[in-house]
């Protein structure tokens, strides 16, 4: 006791602090009070519309939620001639959409700030009164938002304008809503990108049969979301006819000269015939190309087989390999074993999800964590002048499956502790004077089916071909969304000293507050 009493008998403040007095150090007492107050506030005032023009916001968010992406700034500051971006915005807004104004106009106005040749207005109008300024938002295709509101017992029914026109030369882009500010910077920037340009960086599929129905289209999402950005175009097969009966030649199979990056995904309705595996290879000497697929094939009835052998010993020579296994996590996805009516979620060890990144790689920018279904491990080794990294792990409480393989999560028995390890799932390989090669271990990585709310793997694809199709113009514009990063996972005796500390911690500093007020108080009174 008398250690910790000692201790806050030693606390002092300097006397020097209390010797401090404004008035004299300043001057001011040779001005009256009321000279004084009236002088402050111009200085206040003066000073507050200068600031206005400088941004001095420090973002400290993981991933910087907050701050205009480095390729959106490089891109604003290169444009040639002035983008106009007008925000029409009615006055009659519901208290709960106020903050959301002001994320609104904060993000827009970094657009100004970074470029000399972004101009923003921001049209505030009453639709009711202001006739010819909702005429004009609608005539750009801003048409206005029904909002429910609720006050007591009364409901009624508002509706306001929240959209943008963007303008650049005789092109126009409008974003009919911009309630979605998460991604308003990617919707933006995207719409800046489209009209600055003659033609979109070229992405080809392979592998994935394309559909005309949106609800049946594997890759329907990552069409919706990456066409934005770039022309994505699905390679499908041509068909082999009979020579003899129809007397022609073999229809070759090309890839076109003009795609800038192909993404191949293993698919087990999919056989890759050696002349496509031959034209992959041709173009990876050149082009980038990103590859899809697991050790193991899965049917949709969850039967398992062999790989895909063509792919798997066409990404060997670029220093990869795809391992014969299913890897398993502690750390992993919910699937719903429910049916007649009910619901049950359970985890699913085998749909793992990671935030276990490469430090050195760049493509996760506002990405906290990626799912990985049905994973294989990818592993990396130079061979042929490539050079390859692993750039995605698995977490420490991963375990594999060889040979025999369990589906059922039901029936999947919990792991040794030895045979707890990490595994990597995913390797970029280079090489000079080549194209970029990199190998995730699932198939079913980006397809619609198997995207997680919590997990960013669009983010991740759409960051890794803003390198590789487009030079790095577009690698980083992420969702403006602050990210949840997960903890690292610590050892159970640690978890433990954590949890115990924080329960005592606290109380026990304001125990030892209590204490030395007592004996102050105690002090005071002898």
């Amino acid at each position: 006791m008398k250690p910790i009493i000692t201790f806050f008998k030693k606390i002092r403040i300097p006397k020097s602090f209390a010797r401090i007095n404004l008035i004299q150090m300043l001057g001011l007492y040779r001005f009256k009070s009321n000279v004084i107050i009236i002088t402050s506030i111009v200085i206040f005032l003066v000073s507050n519309m200068i600031l206005s023009y400088v941004s001095l916001r420090l973002d400290l968010s993981k991933g910087k939620a907050y701050t205009l992406s480095d390729s959106t700034k490089k891109m604003v500051k290169e444009l040639k001639t002035s983008a106009e971006i007008k925000f029409y915005v009615s006055n009659n807004l519901p208290a709960r959409l106020q903050p959301l104004k002001r994320e609104v106009v904060d993000i827009l106005r970094e657009y100004e700030r970074s470029s000399g040749n972004v101009i923003l207005t921001i049209v505030e109008f009453n639709p009711d009164q202001d006739v010819t300024i909702a005429e004009e938002a609608q005539g750009l295709g801003i048409t206005p938002v029904p909002i429910r509101e609720q006050a007591q017992s009364e409901v009624s029914l508002t509706e306001i304008y929240f959209g943008l026109g963007i303008s650049y030369n005789d092109k126009q882009s409008v974003l009919a809503q911009s309630l979605d500010v998460e991604n308003l910077e990617y919707n933006v920037t995207s719409a800046i990108y489209q009209m600055t340009r003659e033609s979109l960086p070229k992405v080809a599929v392979m592998g994935i049969p394309d559909s005309f129905n949106p609800q049946q289209d594997a890759l329907g999402i990552f069409k919706q979301v990456a066409g934005r950005l770039f022309n994505v175009q699905v390679i499908t097969t041509p068909q082999l006819f009979d020579q003899e009966a129809l007397n022609t030649e073999e229809e070759s199979f090309v890839i076109d000269a003009d795609v800038n990056t192909l993404l191949v995904i293993d698919s087990p309705s999919t056989d890759f015939t050696k002349q496509e595996l031959a034209e992959i290879e041709k173009f990876a000497s050149k082009g980038n190309v990103i590859f899809m697929l697991n050790g193991i094939t899965l049917e949709d009835t969850l039967t398992t087989g062999a790989g895909e052998a063509g792919l798997i010993d066409l990404v060997k020579k670029y220093g990869v390999s795809v391992g014969p296994n299913l890897i398993l996590s502690g750390r992993s996805e919910f699937v719903n074993l429910g049916g007649g009516g009910f619901s049950l979620l359970v985890p699913y060890p085998l749909w793992i999800w990671t935030s276990d990144f490469s430090s050195e790689a760049s493509y996760f920018t506002g990405v906290g964590r990626v799912t990985f279904p049905w994973a294989s491990t990818v592993t990396a080794k130079e061979r042929n002048g490539y050079t390859p990294r692993e750039i995605i792990y698995s977490g420490k409480e991963s375990w594999e499956q060889t040979g025999t393989f369990i589906l059922d999560p039901q029936k999947i028995e919990d792991p040794g502790q030895e045979e707890l390890k990490v595994f990597p799932l995913a390797v970029e390989s280079t090489k000079k004077d080549a194209g970029k090669i990199m190998v995730l271990g699932s198939s079913r990585f980006i397809l619609s089916n198997y995207l997680s709310r919590e997990s960013q793997n669009l983010e991740f694809i759409l960051n890794v071909l803003g390198d590789y199709a487009s030079d790095g113009a577009l690698s980083g514009i992420s969702s403006r969304a602050v990210n949840l990063y997960p903890l690292p996972e610590l050892p159970e005796n640690v978890q433990e000293f954590y949890k115990y500390a924080n329960i005592i911690v606290l109380p026990g500093i304001f125990a030892l507050y209590g204490m030395w007020r007592m004996w102050k108080r105690n002090q005071s009174r002898g």
